[in-house]
């Protein structure tokens, strides 16, 4: 599933883009704004992976699209983006920001669709060789099968791998969007890798301890989340 930020200063269109992202099967969660200022300060909040870009903005705009998507690549070097523009005029700046695909208007539904699909099929091929994680020494690419677990510690959000522990700026809903199938969130305060669990025993009538391969904490589950994903258990999963 993705999070599409659409940035489009015509009223009109940006409700029309927001309705047809909105019932994209593989989108979860959009946001649609009129101005650059807003559009930046929502790469900051959501890690967008798609962001839609009209080029040319308002007059009053501080910032065109072209600007604009440098600005939230800095941000969030992971989203890919997309230029909307009624002007083939603009085509040749718009690639100097290395946008994934450049669409005409008006635009056309199928092709808006098929296009999502596509960008969203490719990232989640590449999510299963590569994570990309943003953390205070910057973007780290891992391996997801050399995360066990990733912890909600206070206010530290913490993953814990083969080689270290990393501290990152993304939060378990951010993550939880772009990890592989493996991962499961079975906790408020836990995502963990199904394919290192060694235990899961049982502690209470609604919550379930969960031991991991080579992981230094123990997670938790509760009793609604082991019911919910108990088939994609291992056989050596031992449960008590």
């Amino acid at each position: 599933m993705a999070t599409v930020l659409i940035l489009e200063d015509e009223e009109y269109t940006l409700e029309f883009l927001e309705l047809l992202v909105s019932k994209h099967p593989l989108v979860d969660h959009v946001i649609a704004v009129n101005n650059s200022q807003s559009a930046v300060t929502a790469a900051e909040d959501y890690s967008p992976q798609i962001a839609l870009l009209d080029i040319e903005l308002a007059p009053a705009d501080s910032f065109n699209g072209i600007e604009t998507a440098k600005m939230i690549t800095k941000i969030s070097p992971n989203t890919v983006l997309v230029f909307l523009t009624g002007y083939g005029k603009y085509a040749l700046g718009a690639y100097a920001a290395h946008p994934y695909d450049y669409v005409l208007k008006p635009i056309q539904k199928e092709k808006l669709t098929d296009l999502l699909t596509e960008i969203i099929s490719n990232k989640n091929k590449k999510l299963k060789s590569k994570v990309a994680i943003r953390s205070k020494e910057g973007m780290i690419l891992l391996n997801p099968h050399s995360i066990a677990c990733i912890e909600k510690n206070g206010k530290k959000t913490l993953i814990y791998t083969d080689q270290d522990i990393y501290e990152t700026s993304y939060n378990l809903n951010e993550l939880e969007g772009f990890l592989p199938e493996d991962f499961v969130r079975v906790h408020n305060s836990y995502i963990i890798n199904v394919s290192r669990i060694l235990m899961i025993k049982y502690t209470s009538s609604r919550s379930y301890e969960v031991t991991l391969e080579n992981c230094p904490v123990t997670a938790y589950m509760s009793r609604k989340k082991y019911d919910e994903y108990k088939h994609l258990f291992t056989p050596g999963a031992s449960t008590r």
